[in-house]
């Protein structure tokens, strides 16, 4: 007779260093980003304040101020000012998971870096 000691857990490994030869198996920097936005889940209330208060309490006006100062006041910046930043709130107040709210808030935040760089550009300019 055979005797056989399972332990309480039972982990499963797959090692998957099959390859089919030649070919690589390799991920993007989209699939990668996707996998640690799932990961986020936990820390739902950490991204729920930075993307509040960082997003909104902290970008926000630093980007109006841009707007107002460097780039004369623009009316155009300031639409797409306003326009943007609702999608966090949109967001966070739908309480959506974390796979798709930290792609809006790099999202929103890369077009709030790109509205300053463009303050910045208009300001240096103008001088």
């Amino acid at each position: 007779m055979q005797q056989i000691s399972l332990s309480d857990t039972f982990q499963i490994r797959v090692n998957n260093t099959y390859n089919g030869g030649d070919t690589k198996t390799t991920t993007s920097v989209f699939q990668n980003f996707m996998a640690w936005c799932n990961k986020q889940e936990d820390s739902w209330l950490l991204w729920l304040g930075v993307a509040i208060l960082g997003g909104i309490a902290t970008v926000l006006p630093i980007k109006l101020l841009a707007v107002v100062f460097l780039a004369q006041n623009d009316f155009t910046l300031w639409t797409i000012t306003c326009f943007v930043n609702v999608f966090i709130l949109i967001v966070n107040l739908a309480a959506q998971p974390q796979k798709i709210a930290l792609p809006v808030l790099f999202f929103v935040w890369s077009i709030d870096a790109s509205i300053i760089f463009y303050c910045f550009l208009t300001s240096l300019c103008h001088f």
